[in-house]
């Protein structure tokens, strides 16, 4: 039986998401995979705030395992487990 990992949306992300986090079914999973589950668990599209068309971080997303920028560790391809804890944070907006 799979363990639970959490999703934590932050910034535009959740008020696109329109909730804080969501728990998400996994053992071993790259971050990648975790992000389609996490949408489908949401109820809502926000792939595309994080990711270009071929599936690579857009400039300026952060995500974090365990407080670790993915960016330093494999990328996407990144595994997370059960009891781990993500952090989601979409390319900042402002003026």
């Amino acid at each position: 039986m799979d363990g639970i990992i959490k999703v934590q949306f932050f910034g535009l992300l959740r008020r696109r998401v329109r909730t804080a986090a969501v728990d998400v079914a996994g053992e071993d999973v790259s971050v990648l995979t975790l992000l389609g589950r996490a949408e489908k668990a949401a109820g809502g599209r926000f792939l595309d705030e994080l990711l270009d068309r071929e599936k690579e971080l857009l400039a300026g997303t952060i995500i974090l395992v365990n407080g670790e920028n993915i960016r330093l560790k494999q990328g996407l391809e990144t595994r997370v487990r059960a009891g781990d804890t993500v952090a989601l944070f979409s390319p900042a907006g402002g003026g």
